[in-house]
């Protein structure tokens, strides 16, 4: 066999430089520019230039060795003088390559065909390139392609970091970071308005979750109208909105302000047929010398709560006798006091698909409360009293005991091994105790390293990411596996992800909410998955709701779902019976593919995709 050539063996050098590149997140325009100098060295032309879309024409974002000509050329180039230029032209693999008048170039498509840019050689004379040079050529097509999807996602995530994924508006992470650095700017006086619609969930449980969302849309808009220059309008969940405003004279000038913002729901909204009238409780504070981003925003919704018991359409500014905690939060933190001990938490369980077999391939661990005389309490209501209070640092230990039992006792009755995943805490990261708290649930219960998963968001490791990150490789070396929850709804940073030791990613629900009958899979979701594969991390999807969203996911090779079309978070008992029978059982529980590629539940498996509309609306 024939020695490559030092031609070849330089030209694989610099791919592999390239590679490293994208891996280093170097941006679009160096790694653009370092494939041109490759390409142009390697080709007979010489000339070499990449165009990206801005939305109204084609920009050069790269080039290597243009003659003045060509420059002169593609400095004025638009997309429809480009398009008149080239003429189609089809290789023997069936690739659309294009010539000009004078020279060659190719379109550069993504994975799901979506035109992303085109690389042009001006100078080329001859037919389309063929042999070495043309799999170069290949080559640096392939490399371009990941370097531009790449620079897509990471646009994309930052916006979401950043924006509410239905209003667009700046989210509560972002609105949170601004107030801070208006504080710390010394600014004399920074008014906080908190702003919540009233009747809201009537208005969508009677109208439905789509016109909900449109209202919630329009609503922002008008909003936005009264935020002024220098204001920050921010939804900060559900139905509540907050606007900051920067500098304000007095309290009064933010009292007229809120009054603008009950002004604009005056008029009806017409939506999807139906006139609706809205109105809202607005509470507001003002910072003073020793506010903190805590303090202010702790007192503009104490001020809305008051505004919102007063009845519909209020404005209410932030008084110190509004500062006593709320009655029922009192009662709460004191029954939670002593939930452990009495024995009053539980776990439900929800199991998680392989998109690829349909198969159950794990399931995540979710706490619940049940005190004495009050039945089920949400896990919105009492999970954020002991993250305040620091129980969740007790609770959660428990939690990871009585998972990694109960894993246990499955794994004694069945040949292959079940993986539970436990949400853990920023606080439980926070504790220097945690990878021992890990590694004695695991001791202590005999399971396999790897059938514990713990499951982290992004928020811990935002903070002091050198003391997280220590935590995190203590915890991996443990042989627990680790998945990063809710990727892409925070601060979400394609580093952090080399250089933490996650195993799993779980693409948030935000993602796959919006995927409808007929949809392909979001171009941001094939990225996230490629992304975490080149990573070597395996995907999952969470808040699947369609039989339809399944399918998609699993084309674009996401690994793992989990939501309710598949099944609600259930009791131990009947999970058991619905999906984890007895070994050597034939009443296997799991999904099959239809002819049409759908994947939908076996015939007599238990799973009741009939009630997961409603176990939606409850959820």
């Amino acid at each position: 066999m024939a020695a490559p050539c030092d031609q070849c063996l330089g030209r694989e050098a610099g791919m592999q430089q390239i590679a490293d590149m994208i891996l280093r997140q170097c941006s679009t325009e160096e790694i653009l520019a370092a494939l041109c100098e490759q390409v142009a060295r390697a080709g007979e032309g010489g000339e070499c230039a990449f165009l990206l879309s801005d939305g109204s024409g084609w920009k050069r974002v790269a080039a290597a060795d243009l003659s003045p000509e060509s420059r002169a050329i593609l400095n004025g180039l638009d997309a429809d003088a480009l398009s008149a230029a080239l003429l189609v032209w089809e290789s023997g693999s069936g690739q659309q390559h294009f010539a000009l008048e004078r020279g060659w170039a190719r379109h550069l498509y993504s994975g799901v065909g979506e035109l992303l840019g085109i690389i042009l050689f001006p100078g080329y004379l001859g037919a389309a390139p063929q042999g070495e040079h043309a799999a170069h050529i290949e080559s640096a097509c392939r490399l371009a392609v990941l370097a531009i999807e790449q620079n897509n996602l990471i646009q994309e995530l930052s916006f979401r970091a950043n924006h509410d994924a239905l209003t667009a508006l700046t989210n509560r992470t972002s609105y949170e970071r601004q107030l801070r650095g208006m504080l710390r700017a010394g600014r004399p006086m920074v008014g906080l308005l908190h702003a919540g619609l009233d009747r809201f969930r009537l208005i969508n449980d009677v109208l439905g979750q789509r016109v909900g969302n449109q209202l919630l849309v329009e609503v922002a808009r008008r909003f936005q109208s009264c935020a002024g220059r220098d204001g920050v309008l921010a939804r900060t969940g559900g139905d509540e909105f907050a606007l900051l405003l920067p500098s304000v004279e007095c309290e009064d000038s933010a009292v007229a302000v809120a009054h603008e913002l009950l002004d604009t729901l005056r008029e009806p909204f017409l939506v999807d047929g139906h006139e609706v009238f809205l109105s809202a409780g607005i509470g507001l504070a003002c910072s003073g010398p020793e506010s903190t981003p805590e303090s202010l925003q702790h007192e503009a919704f104490i001020a809305f709560y008051q505004a919102k018991r007063a009845g519909r359409g209020r404005v209410m500014r932030f008084e110190a006798s509004m500062a006593q905690t709320p009655p029922e939060r009192l009662e709460m933190e004191k029954r939670l006091r002593f939930a452990l001990q009495r024995g009053e938490f539980v776990l439900y369980y929800q199991p998680q698909f392989s998109l690829l077999s349909g198969s159950v391939s794990g399931v995540e661990v979710l706490l619940r409360w049940r005190p004495d005389g009050l039945g089920m309490i949400s896990p919105a209501a009492f999970i954020p009293i002991l993250e305040d209070t620091g129980q969740i640092v007790a609770v959660g230990a428990w939690v990871l005991r009585e998972a990694c039992r109960q894993a246990a006792i499955w794994n004694r009755r069945s040949e292959f091994p079940l993986r539970v995943a436990v949400n853990i805490s920023a606080l439980q990261i926070a504790d220097s105790n945690f990878p021992a708290v890990v590694q004695s649930a695991l001791d202590e219960s005999g399971i396999p390293a790897s059938s514990l998963e713990l499951e982290l968001t992004e928020s811990v490791f935002v903070g002091d990411f050198a003391a997280a990150s220590r935590i995190l490789h203590q915890l991996r070396g443990t042989g627990a596996t680790l998945a990063l929850d809710d990727f892409g709804a925070g601060q979400s940073s394609l580093a952090y992800l080399n250089q933490l030791p996650f195993d799993r990613l779980k693409v948030d629900q935000s993602f796959i909410r919006p995927i409808a009958e007929g949809d392909s899979c979001p171009p941001l979701v094939n990225s996230i998955v490629t992304m975490a594969r080149t990573l070597g991390m395996a995907t999952i999807a969470e808040g699947i709701e369609t039989a339809h969203q399944a399918t998609v996911l699993g084309q674009a090779r996401c690994d793992e779902g989990q939501g309710f079309y598949f099944a609600r978070p259930m009791p131990v008992a009947e999970l058991e019976h619905t999906y984890l029978p007895e070994a050597g059982s034939s009443a296997e529980r799991r999904l099959v593919r239809t002819d049409a590629g759908l994947l939908v539940p076996e015939r007599g498996s238990g799973i009741d995709v009939q009630g997961a509309p409603e176990l939606r609306r409850g959820g």
